[in-house]
């Protein structure tokens, strides 16, 4: 299957939505006329899931669950909605962190660290934001404990497999106490490495507003290499525009997921 980029995973989920719900009309209505409309307007969303990609939805593409018409209606007044920069978390694609992971919570968190490490990590690189030697030896620091999170997220992907592909009872109920456990260690060292990063990025724009310089190059143009980088969002725009924007989605973020501090 061809590389989907993230706004047709993006369209791909809108659309699967529109038809989970469809479906869900359809089934429930005992007026044929309504029906007839029903069946017409899925086999348009499938055409179009078809056309962006041919061998159907992807199964890492997080599924999503029905509530009522008024979802429907509310998802199909937006369906080619524009993204907005403001809402810096609706433009992320929900996928599952390992085929056989069904929890939405920890899916949609491991989505949101795949938005940040492509979109936004690449900026704090030395080839395109040049901080002085405290800010950069301090942004290092940053990067081990997102290798860290790296680790923690290939343990726990492993463990759900092994989980949803185990057929000794005694051994799944462990893996199983396993699987749990290492999901609230996940969420947990989410929260704090995402908390780290904005307290980061805060002082950064702090002294941006206050005219002290530990960003060298703030008005330069950002250019991502494609071979190795996969940032489009902030192509073109100067670094001190792209930070603040980083700063502002962290805050959404860590807002949205609302993960307890750890007590100290």
């Amino acid at each position: 299957m061809a590389t989907l980029s993230n706004a047709q995973i993006l369209e791909l989920q809108k659309l699967q939505k529109l038809v989970l719900m469809l479906d869900k009309i359809s089934s429930g209505s005992k007026n044929d006329d309504q029906k007839k409309r029903v069946v017409k307007d899925i086999q348009k969303y499938k055409t179009k899931i078809l056309s962006i990609s041919p061998e159907g939805i992807p199964q890492n593409i997080q599924n999503f669950t029905v509530n009522s018409k008024t979802e429907f209606k509310n998802a199909k007044a937006n369906e080619f909605e524009t993204d907005s920069e403001q809402n810096h978390l609706s433009n992320i694609p929900v996928m599952k962190i390992s085929p056989h992971c069904h929890d939405n919570e920890i899916n949609y968190i491991g989505s949101l660290i795949t938005y940040m490490e492509s979109e936004f990590v690449p900026l704090l690189g030395d080839s395109h934001t040049k901080f002085d030697f405290s800010h950069a030896s301090e942004r290092d620091a940053l990067m081990k404990t997102l290798e860290n999170l790296r680790r923690t997220i290939k343990v726990l992907t492993e463990t759900i497999e092994e989980y949803a592909l185990s057929e000794k009872q005694d051994f799944k109920e462990q893996l199983g106490r396993m699987k749990n456990k290492q999901s609230r260690i996940f969420i947990s060292e989410t929260g704090e490495m995402f908390r780290t990063f904005k307290d980061f990025l805060f002082k950064v724009i702090d002294s941006i507003d206050t005219g002290v310089i530990v960003v060298m190059n703030l008005n330069e143009k950002l250019h991502f290499n494609p071979k190795y980088e996969q940032a489009t969002v902030y192509e073109g725009k100067e670094v001190h525009f792209a930070l603040r924007k980083y700063y502002e989605f962290l805050v959404a973020v860590i807002k949205s997921l609302n993960i307890p501090t750890k007590k100290k």
